[in-house]
């Protein structure tokens, strides 16, 4: 039997994946050593699919390179169109979403198998939204059957991002509770979660499937195009009307050249764009890219803030918030939270990764206790499935208010 594990954490913009080997260790048993698979030198596989000449699917950077010149053969966001549905037209030829979505799949199990000398693993973890519906999880599954990925096991993002945290030696949260604000590229999930002996109980979870890292993208597109409108309206509406290939390559190069500026905007407070048709550089400062994304941030904070109240808690209660996602380190973010908070929330030692990280990782049992080895042979109800290490919980749609009996 395989001696490793699989994760695949399907993102809106990028997806990660990562695995678990059993190593021979000491007396005490085996040890598990988990990773992140680096494909085409990254740990980090864009999600976007695109259609080839002979009408395949590609991923990774050919498919990034073929979308620059061919954007109407691309999807930028299978995973949001897998929700919203059954097909996509690419180019002149309808696709269907799951295939989208298992394309990306594919390409990550793939990727893992080569490095684990072609074997099959013996589990598969796939992480998902906390508020997907049995429906959503439905077509995951069927995705993850057309890639080869049998039988595959299901855990909510927000959970994994929590085990990860739990299990850093960094982390400072100690046994409280731990509340994650994972902010994808098209998606933002909280989830707060209670130690017990054997794992997480969840007590609350929510999410926003419509807000995302894209949406600051867009933030910062409507800045530039207000001030190229001022300053010169023609050139802008010429470079987004015309047709030609050459033109769609320069919007494609641009909006590359946007995401790329709004993460520079974490490090620095300054950042420069070329626009074609303009003979200067565009200058955005931090503090009116702060201004624009505020509102958005500020409401998805408010979403965290509900939900740690609904979980019966206060901010002084909780023993760390998490911070994870792609987007997570847009310069706002930490502050919101904090303000909310009253101190600085921990930032994931891999926000991108941590999701993948976390659904092989075992968290460390809360200090001075003891699994409950009657408790983890309950497996519940029929919609309950065992996933990675000594947790336990629910494929059934997560409502607003957490059944506190639900395990992750």
């Amino acid at each position: 039997m395989s001696d490793w594990s699989l994760a695949i954490d399907f993102g809106t913009c990028f997806t990660t994946a990562a695995v678990r080997v059993e190593q021979a260790g000491a007396a005490s048993g085996p040890v598990a050593a988990v990773a992140a698979v680096e494909i085409e030198n990254s740990r980090y596989l864009p999600s976007l699919v695109c259609l080839d000449d002979g009408g395949g699917l590609l991923t990774g950077r050919a498919a990034v390179q073929l979308a620059a010149q061919w954007p109407e053969r691309a999807e930028q966001h299978p995973k949001r169109a897998l929700l919203r549905q059954p097909a996509v037209l690419l180019d002149d030829r309808e696709v269907a979403t799951v295939d989208l979505a298992a394309a990306v799949l594919a390409r990550a199990a793939d990727e893992a198998r080569t490095r684990q000398g072609g074997t099959a693993p013996a589990r598969t973890v796939l992480t998902h939204p906390a508020d997907w519906t049995r429906d959503d999880l439905e077509r995951l599954v069927e995705a993850a059957r057309r890639a080869g990925l049998d039988a595959p096991e299901l855990l909510p993002e927000p959970v994994a991002a929590a085990r990860f945290h739990a299990a850093d030696l960094r982390a400072g949260g100690g046994d409280g509770p731990i509340a994650v604000y994972d902010l994808g590229g098209g998606t933002v999930d909280i989830a707060v979660l209670r130690r017990e002996a054997d794992g997480f109980r969840a007590v609350a979870v929510a999410g926003d499937p419509d807000f995302g890292g894209r949406d600051l993208d867009q933030a910062l597109f409507e800045l530039l195009r207000d001030r190229a409108l001022d300053l010169d309206p023609e050139p802008w509406q010429r470079l987004w009307s015309d047709p030609a290939p050459a033109a769609a390559h320069q919007r494609s190069q641009l909006a590359r050249e946007l995401t790329l500026a709004k993460e520079s905007l974490s490090k620095t407070g300054t950042v420069y764009l070329a626009v074609p048709g303009y003979p200067d550089r565009f200058v955005v400062q931090g503090g009116e890219y702060r201004q624009a994304v505020a509102p958005a941030l500020t409401a998805s904070v408010g979403l965290l803030e509900r939900t740690v109240a609904r979980a019966g808690l206060t901010p002084d209660e909780l023993g760390a918030v998490v911070l994870c996602g792609a987007a997570s380190q847009t310069p706002p973010v930490a502050d919101l939270v904090a303000a909310w908070l009253g101190r600085s929330p921990d930032l994931a030692a891999d926000p991108k990764a941590a999701v993948a990280l976390g659904a092989l990782t075992d968290p460390p049992a809360p200090a001075g206790t003891e699994s409950d080895s009657d408790s983890a042979d309950d497996t519940g109800d029929e919609g309950t499935r065992t996933a990675a290490g000594s947790v336990r919980w629910s494929v059934a749609h997560y409502p607003d208010e957490v059944d506190p009996e639900l395990w992750f």
